[in-house]
């Protein structure tokens, strides 16, 4: 009983170290490297998880074989396939540029969660070091905005601490915030402070909240405040409840038709407002109209993207387009199909948790907002999804669903409306 007791202390510890340092957490100090922390932990908590599962249960409905292996390949293929891609297109070796792909390890965050549950661990036990890590997140950030000097640190030699800063005259230096921690924060911490029934837990979410406005009010970050109002309410308007269905299905088109006017307007009038973007998407479109199907490929620190195409080029400032860039029109096309087919189950399982308990997921609740957001802000938030915080975002819903799933025992009542 006591090795029982430390193994699932351990797990939660696990849990809650790669979510702090997947989403941010340690990257305004020892210039980010523990960032790498966080994929260890991942690659730990799968592999112990994976083998005490497979030694302890039995069930018949444990596809053990599937959450293991599948994860594995979809790695191999996100890590190998634009590593060696890029290799051929400039003709290196592959490894630096496999090394540079380590983010999709996150991946296997979902059957780590998995099979943590199959171990004996509760959903609340699951969701509790989750939900933590990203609050704890929003408190350091404060700290660290007001501990670190802002001017000397983007004027800094050393890139990594140069890149935390961000500056502009309107704004002026500003740390670049945990997005999506700030933004579940923004949604949740009020509603989880109002749903426990620990005073500690009470206080710690308020002031959760309270320093998440305070971010709010810092970061001046009014494209990712917009696409969180947007997502919040299309949610409530159209996947709150399963009866608002036909408000979806007469709402979507009119907001594709919005949204693809207001992304050609965009363009084609970018080059007023935006020369450096301007630029970069061009070259980017024009390597994909000869490279459409695996695209350039992940660059590496020897040889930076921006080496090849121009010194101001970064596809990660220009969204699905620069996701195409790198990962070919496949890969772009596999991420979308990934991103809704995540969404849809993220709705419908919740309906589920609302009809068995009365009340949505937190989980569900902020991923169904922002993805939303980001499905409308496609453009330029696509990228979001081929980094940790965001691989790690679609890895917990996933595996938030299955887990769902198999607890309610309702499989097949969840379908398609």
């Amino acid at each position: 009983m006591r090795a029982r007791i430390s193994a699932r202390a351990l797990i939660k510890v696990g849990i809650f170290v790669t979510v702090y340092t997947g989403f941010g957490g340690t990257l305004y100090f020892l210039n980010g490297r523990l960032q790498e922390l966080g994929l260890l932990c991942v690659l730990c908590v799968f592999v112990y998880t994976a083998g005490i599962s497979a030694i302890n249960v039995r069930e018949r409905d444990f596809n053990w074989s599937a959450w293991f292996i599948v994860p594995i390949l979809v790695v191999l293929y996100a890590m190998l396939a634009p590593a060696i891609t890029f290799a051929v297109n400039n003709n290196i070796a592959p490894f630096k540029s496999i090394i540079s792909t380590r983010d999709f390890l996150a991946i296997l965050f979902a059957p780590a969660l998995y099979f943590s549950y199959r171990c004996g661990l509760s959903i609340e036990e699951l969701q509790k070091p989750i939900t933590l890590a990203l609050g704890m997140i929003m408190l350091s950030y404060i700290f660290h905005y007001y501990r670190i000097d802002l001017p000397s640190a983007y004027r800094s030699p050393i890139a990594a601490v140069k890149l935390m800063i961000t500056y502009d005259e309107w704004r002026g230096y500003r740390l670049k915030g945990p997005d999506i921690a700030q933004v579940f924060c923004s949604l949740c911490s009020m509603v989880l402070a109002y749903r426990t029934d620990k005073t500690g837990l009470r206080v710690f979410w308020i002031l959760v909240a309270l320093a998440t406005g305070w971010a709010w009010y810092l970061i001046q970050a009014r494209a990712m405040f917009a696409g969180m109002i947007v997502g919040l309410v299309l949610y409530h308007l159209w996947f709150a409840r399963r009866n608002r269905m036909p408000l979806f299905y007469l709402g979507a088109p009119i907001l594709v038709l919005i949204v693809s006017a207001a992304m050609f307007q965009f363009v084609t009038t970018m080059h007023e407002h935006d020369t450096a973007r301007y630029k970069s998407i061009k070259q980017a479109t024009e390597f994909l109209a000869q490279n459409p199907v695996f695209g350039m490929g992940k660059d590496n620190e020897k040889l930076p993207e921006r080496l090849i195409m121009n010194p101001q080029f970064f596809s990660s400032d220009i969204g699905i387009i620069g996701v195409a860039f790198r990962l070919g029109i496949l890969g772009a096309t596999l991420l979308m199909c990934v991103l809704i087919f995540t969404l849809a189950r993220a709705v419908i399982t919740n309906w589920l948790v609302i009809k068995r308990t009365g009340r949505s997921d937190v989980i569900f609740y902020f991923f169904i907002s922002v993805a939303l957001g980001d499905l409308i802000n496609i453009f330029l938030s696509a990228v979001r999804y081929i980094k940790v915080p965001g691989i790690l975002t679609l890895a917990i819903v996933i595996a938030f669903t299955a887990i769902y799933r198999h607890q309610l025992g309702t499989r097949q009542h969840l379908t398609y409306p």
